[in-house]
């Protein structure tokens, strides 16, 4: 029930606490890259954005910039407190650079933020409310990471798939799905782990039930029909899955 209550405020918070929330999430994420390399950290932080797209607004187009807003403020926490460091070079001769340096602290990361709150942005557009809205949220992270790695000669530190590299068992995968790989390969394990802490899991309902049943997104029961006819003799009634 506890854990229901905290994603419920998540999911109704408003205004600058909707955006301090976001930032705050994006903040703590970081201590799951190197030095402190703490990644199951994301699995608190992550859960915390799947619930802020679920307080978006409306699903599809309509609820888009809400979600950019709170991806921009998750990124921009995210970056602020992963590339803080940036700005020592600036302190080097203080006299003549230092002015900018809250330019290079600040601007860098709300213009990397711009990707995550694209990432966000395009997950809303194609929100559900079953699990498979967590599988859109890997899927559009993934993109967004992959264009801020690319575009503009690309800027791909910090990227989420280095969460994984701290434990060299699970760093060796990237000799085969690459950081991208790892990037969206994290997002399937931390949804999945929402998914489990969910009001729906904690019900008993499970993907197949909303997904696979005869009423699309909404649980329902199944058709009971023979999976098959043999010799003119059906078999056994059984459960019919449908994939909708």
């Amino acid at each position: 029930m506890k854990l229901r209550r905290v994603a419920y405020s998540v999911v109704l918070a408003w205004g600058w606490r909707r955006a301090a929330i976001a930032f705050g999430a994006g903040a703590v994420s970081v201590l799951a890259l190197a030095p402190v390399n703490a990644w199951p950290v994301l699995f608190l932080t992550f859960p915390v954005v799947v619930w802020l797209l679920d307080g978006s607004g409306p699903r599809g187009l309509g609820g888009m910039g809400s979600a950019a807003i709170a991806g921009w403020c998750f990124g921009f926490g995210y970056f602020l407190a992963g590339l803080y460091w940036i700005g020592f070079a600036f302190l080097v001769d203080v006299k003549t650079f230092g002015w900018l340096l809250p330019f290079a602290v600040i601007g860098l990361p709300a213009g990397l933020a711009v990707f995550t709150g694209l990432g966000l942005a395009l997950a809303q557009a194609l929100w559900t409310r079953g699990p498979t809205r967590l599988l859109t949220l890997a899927l559009t992270l993934t993109a967004s990471e992959w264009l801020r790695g690319h575009l503009l000669s690309g800027f791909p530190w910090n990227a989420f798939g280095y969460a994984l590299t701290g434990s060299l068992t699970l760093a060796q995968s990237s000799a085969l799905i690459g950081l991208w790989g790892l990037t969206f390969g994290f997002r399937l394990e931390e949804a999945f782990s929402s998914f489990k802490n969910s009001p729906a899991a904690h019900a008993g309902t499970g993907c197949e039930d909303c997904h696979m049943a005869t009423i699309p997104g909404r649980k329902s029961p199944f058709a009971i029909a023979p999976a098959a006819i043999v010799g003119d003799v059906p078999t056994k009634p059984g459960r019919h899955s449908n994939h909708m």
